[in-house]
Formats: C-alpha cells, sequence, structure tokens
C-alpha cells in the first residue's frame, strides 16, 4: 500500500480555474459610520475624453464623425434615422467596431467581425457610447471583448459616466452615458390585444 502511494503522481492535472476580474470602481470617502458616501476625488469631462482620447458628451453629430478615423460622408443630425425605442427626439449613427480607432479600448479579446458602437444623440448632443459585440464563427464567445471595454469605463465616476453590461441574444453590450440627460432607458411599448 506504502508503495502506491509513494508511486509517480499522474501528468493529469486539473486546469486552473479562470482568473477571477475585479473591477476597479472610483475611490470614495465614507461616513463615520460607513452609511453613505460621496466621491474620493472630482473626476470631470476631461477624465472621460483622456480615456476616449477626445469623445466626450455634448459633442454634435458632426463633431463625433469627425473624431473618427474614417469619417462618414455627408452626415448630417437631421438624416439620422430615430431611435423610436426613446421618449423625443434620439437619433443616431452606428460604425464597425473596427473603424472606431480610439474607441477600441485596445481591448486584446476578439469583439468579432460585425461588432459595432452606436452613437445617440438626444437633441443635437451625444449621450451614450454603446458597444455591440455581435459573436460569429471566428469569435463565438465576446464576453471577454465586453469585460475588457467594460473594465476601462468602471472607473469613471458615475457623476461622469455611467457604465453599464449586459447581453441581449448572442450580443455583449457594454453603454456608456451620459448621467447628466433624462433619456437614459428605452422603453418598449407593446399593444395588448384585448
Amino acid at each position: 500500500m506504502l508503495g502506491l502511494a509513494a508511486g509517480p503522481v499522474s501528468a493529469q492535472t486539473a486546469a486552473p480555474p479562470p482568473p477571477l476580474h475585479v473591477f476597479q470602481p472610483p475611490p470614495g470617502r465614507w461616513d463615520p459610520t460607513m452609511l453613505t458616501f460621496r466621491p474620493g476625488l472630482q473626476q470631470t469631462a476631461t477624465d472621460l475624453a483622456n480615456l476616449t482620447r477626445g469623445l466626450t458628451f455634448g459633442m454634435s453629430a458632426t463633431e463625433v464623425n469627425a473624431f473618427l478615423p474614417d469619417p462618414l460622408p455627408g452626415l448630417t443630425l437631421n438624416g439620422l434615422p430615430m431611435a423610436n425605442e426613446y421618449p423625443g427626439e434620439v437619433r443616431y449613427f452606428g460604425v464597425a467596431f473596427a473603424a472606431t480607432g480610439p474607441l477600441r479600448m485596445d481591448i486584446s479579446a476578439c469583439p468579432g467581425e460585425a461588432s459595432y458602437v452606436v452613437f445617440l444623440f438626444n437633441g443635437r448632443s451625444l449621450f451614450r457610447l454603446s458597444y455591440r459585440l455581435v459573436a460569429d464563427k471566428a469569435c463565438p464567445d465576446t464576453s471577454e471583448a465586453a469585460r475588457q471595454i467594460f473594465e476601462r469605463f468602471v472607473p469613471v465616476g458615475t457623476n461622469v459616466a455611467m457604465s453599464a453590461r449586459y447581453q441581449t441574444g448572442t450580443t455583449e453590450v457594454v453603454d456608456i452615458t451620459d448621467p447628466n440627460v433624462r433619456t437614459l432607458i428605452p422603453v418598449r411599448w407593446r399593444k395588448g390585444i384585448n
């Protein structure tokens, strides 16, 4: 029995568990009772602009288009389609993820060939940047790419940008929203039949 226990160790070992990712939220200062907190440092739109290398909320559709490496020809706000899922006048345009230049966030994971970024405008100003990472045969799982993008925006305080990550079907979505705009959540109405 001791000979069996002291025998050679099997070459088969269990694969290590995947690493756990810890997102670094912006630092907070808690009150002495630890019931409420406020931001530990003052962030401004400049912090978001530094992260995106120049893109900020409030930019016009023309300014956002000019920010892109290959601007879309003839783009005007009135020529953009309406985002009917929002109340009020919200317009948008999308660009292939590969053509967004610095908004690719230097990710190392595969984002999917059909992935794109949507720019949403409330009135005349940008209020949401929405990454839509679409899985395909070459990249059947875009969750790591979504995690990497989301991870870049999490440290930005909610007074500057609100970040959300979710999945719809096989598409991973990362939304970065201006916290000062009223139109934050799309509203979808279904007409019931009596």
